[in-house]
């Protein structure tokens, strides 16, 4: 049940089926070995010891034979308990599984507010005090405290606009509207909002000329921003050039560093005056002739080019319609959420970056109602970690690991996880050999997309292991199945996220695994593995010396270093100031959360820079101008047809095959759970107007094939208003779960079909993020 005082309050039907988990039928309760071929799922029940050894022993010989390297790791939240075995041993190839989730709307974060404040729920609206949210592609059903804490700005007259191609289930409510959508079109709209903006003069130009890069100079042409040292004698080519009104010459702006480097303020001439509009030839110090724009004369545009009318033809939208919601959005104190489950056609990057930076233009940054920056509760837990060659331990043990980045780093460098880099790896050795892979709670045939592709791969593999509760259909390509403890079985302090104020958390459900259930600790497992295939880097670089063979020794050992943790932090707080350690304690053990600091608004970027080159907000990202400019990653966001996937023909049998979530079903977890057979839906759906035309009613059974790769698959109809034409809809972790070891009564699971079986697996350049959505034909059965 929800805490009903907690800053991140809600309660699911998703969470709320964790109480059929702990001892579910299907739950995983003894190691397994693989006794068949990949993806027979066919296994042995054997021994923690057995299991171990055997690990641990193919572990040590891939190290011998191709380096620490050729191990990888892949989660989709449980990269830091991975690091327990890859940083000690060595390898730098734990690689989330962000590539099909967020990736897309961090580096859209990235390109404009920069590293640092891009990951998820470090920037935001402030959900509590808006007075219009505008969602694109965003259903409000992932992080639930969020609709708790919205709700509180609904109680008081705010407003949201969701597009997306389907309707979801926030829209239904009243103060909401819903704007259909076709997909991939996303930067088309937001294009067109700002150009409406700009064009009626709707938008902060004030605060775009003082707060942002929008008048910094570029190259025209290539959008490469201009250094100082080209246009001001002796100025520094860190720093960048703005035209300045008052004097009508060139200002050099900058950031301000300390000895080591560190960005500490701005570097910037008093009384500067930047100029929004310039645009010219200008000589450069060296003599040379160079054609110059601000980057907001190059954005504007980009932006004004997509009128209404064409951004109409485009996304499917009335023009009116555009017009309306961009009226509105900025004289009504509007504010465009970030973004979260963003990776869908191959273009999204540009798109969540201006989900982003639509914000700029109404010049709400950090201020209460608008687009902020959150805090953090600064609570550190005990683990491994490792960066540039050094490695950490949970005692403050260090040691030097070989450098080099993760795979999917080097090949998609402002990426934030793409696992499916690193499948030629796996299957040609190219650019170099990874034999292994762990996996860790993530079901992966229901987050890769291309499920034929990863197949592949994973029986190209020497050894895979895999973590987790349930048997998804990824078991069946394992070595060997280690049964995991959840999370209503863990003991641990944290922070809270996507909280606007600093918080800190105490989850101790205080339960164990049920009877006949020899669940463990994931972390426990890495100790073991390495402890017997490494034993001195064990015991040198994490403290785990010895054998610990019951939970409880080991639960004593992990839960002191937590303890421990947990009380430096208190004597830290109460050294900073008298008692304020106890309060939190006390908090925290009153109600199982306390607040650390309040959000100060009025900070970011006003007194302290942002991430970026610049430390403003961009609207032409000079960290991608600067550097993937020529590698297919403009800095400046524009809309391209989507590249993941063939266009469906219109009003033909072609159609866009776009999936999402609900709050009732949808996930790794809760898609195992009885009620899910009730609550789910595992149907696709199809507008009225498609279904007239094609004869299909709801109930009918349809197979859909993929206009790109010819993979196939069957399920029913239901036929509602709730889809744009031209599109179907399928919620994703809701069916199609083909698995060999599924029991009879929860054969439903097989029912659907699963989106990611029918994409091609596109990756965008530079970011790395995977395409989602994909197009089929279908034909009624």
């Amino acid at each position: 049940m929800p805490n009903p005082t907690h800053p991140q309050r809600g309660c699911c039907a998703r969470g709320a089926q964790a109480m059929w988990v702990w001892n579910h039928p299907q739950r995983l309760r003894k190691p397994m070995k693989r006794t068949g071929e990949r993806g027979e799922g066919k296994f042995e029940e054997i021994s923690w010891d057995q299991a171990l050894t055997e690990i641990a022993e193919r572990v040590k010989k891939i190290v011998e034979e191709h380096g620490e390297r050729a191990i990888s790791m892949t989660s989709h939240n449980f990269s830091g308990l991975q690091q327990w075995l890859a940083a000690p041993l060595g390898t730098p190839n734990v690689i989330s599984h962000s590539s099909t989730c967020n990736s897309a709307s961090v580096a859209g974060r990235r390109m404009v507010f920069g590293k640092g404040f891009d990951g998820a729920g470090k920037v935001e609206p402030d959900y509590e005090r808006c007075r219009l949210l505008l969602c694109v592609g965003r259903s409000l059903n992932c992080a639930m405290g969020v609709t708790a804490v919205f709700g509180r700005a609904r109680e008081k007259g705010a407003k949201v606009i969701f597009v997306d191609p389907r309707m979801p289930e926030n829209a239904m409510s009243s103060g909401a509207e819903w704007v259909p959508i076709r997909p991939g079109t996303d930067s088309a709209f937001l294009l067109s909002m700002i150009g409406v903006g700009i064009t009626e003069k709707l938008v902060d130009f004030e605060f775009l000329r003082r707060y942002t890069n929008a008048p910094y100079l570029i190259e025209v042409g290539t959008h490469r921003p201009i250094a100082a040292n080209e246009l001001i004698e002796g100025a520094s080519k860190d720093s960048f050039v703005v035209m300045n009104r008052a004097s009508s010459a060139f200002a050099a702006m900058g950031l301000a560093r300390d000895q080591k480097g560190a960005v500490t303020g701005f570097d910037e001439p008093e009384g500067v005056d930047p100029d929004l509009d310039y645009a010219g030839t200008v000589r450069t110090v060296d003599g040379r002739d160079l054609a110059v724009e601000t980057a907001f004369v190059r954005f504007s545009k980009t932006a004004i080019a997509w009128t209404p009318e064409k951004a109409s033809l485009t996304t499917g939208i009335p023009s009116e319609t555009i017009v309306r919601i961009a009226r509105a959005f900025f004289t009504e104190g509007g504010v465009c959420d970030d973004g979260w489950y963003a990776s869908r056609n191959g273009n999204d990057t540009h798109a969540y970056a201006l989900m982003s930076m639509i914000n700029l233009f109404t010049g709400q940054i950090d201020q209460p109602g608008g687009f902020v920056v959150t805090q953090g509760g600064g609570f550190k837990g005990p683990g491994a970690s490792q960066s540039g060659g050094k490695g950490k331990g949970p005692h403050g043990e260090s040691w030097k690991n070989a450098e080099g980045k993760a795979l999917d780093k080097v090949l998609y460098p402002e990426g934030s996880g793409t696992y499916s880099a690193i499948f030629s790896a796996i299957e040609e050795g190219k650019p170099y050999p990874i034999r292994a892979a762990f996996i860790t709670g993530s079901t992966m045939f229901h987050r890769e997309a291309n499920s034929d592709r990863m197949a592949r791969a994973f029986k190209a593999l020497d050894l895979m292991v895999v973590q987790d509760i349930f048997p998804h259909e990824v078991i069946d390509y394992a070595d060997y199945v280690l049964p995991s403890t959840f999370f209503l079985e863990a003991y641990e302090y944290g922070g809270v996220k996507w909280a606007l104020n600093g918080n800190v958390q105490f989850s101790n459900a205080g339960i164990e695994p049920p009877e006949g259930c020899d669940a463990r600790d994931e972390i426990w497992q890495f100790c073991e593995i390495l402890r017997r295939a490494f034993p001195e880097r064990a015991k040198e670089r994490l403290g785990y010396d010895h054998e610990m063979k019951t939970r409880e020794e080991f639960k004593k050992w992990y839960r002191g270093m937590m303890d421990g943790a947990w009380a430096k932090f208190i004597a830290k707080k109460n050294s900073d100031k008298a008692g304020e350690g106890d309060r939190i304690d006390a908090d925290v053990k009153a109600r199982g959360w306390s607040q650390v600091s309040a959000k100060k608004f009025g900070v970011y970027p006003q007194k302290k820079p942002f991430g970026t080159p610049t430390g403003k907000g961009e609207i032409i990202s000079f960290l991608f101008a600067g550097k993937y400019e020529k590698k297919g990653a403009s800095g400046l966001s524009d809309w391209v047809m989507p590249p993941a996937y063939t266009i469906p023909r219109p009003r033909s049998n072609e159609f866009y095959l776009v999936s999402g979530k609900d709050s009732a079903s949808n996930s790794g977890v809760s898609m195992w759970t009885w009620p899910t057979k009730f609550l789910g839906d595992r149907t696709v759906w199809m507008n009225p107007v498609d279904a007239e035309r094609l004869g299909i009613r709801t109930g009918d059974t349809v197979e859909l094939t993929s206009l790109d790769t010819g993979v196939r698959g069957r399920t029913k109809v239901t036929v509602t208003n709730r889809v744009v034409a031209g599109s179907l809809f399928a919620h994703g972790f809701a069916g199609g779960v083909r698995t060999k070891r599924n029991l009879g009564a929860y054969e439903w699971t097989r029912e659907g079909i699963n989106s990611h079986w029918f994409c091609t697996g596109y990756r965008e350049p530079v970011t790395g993020s995977l395409a989602n959505n994909s197009t089929v034909r279908v034909e009624r059965i």
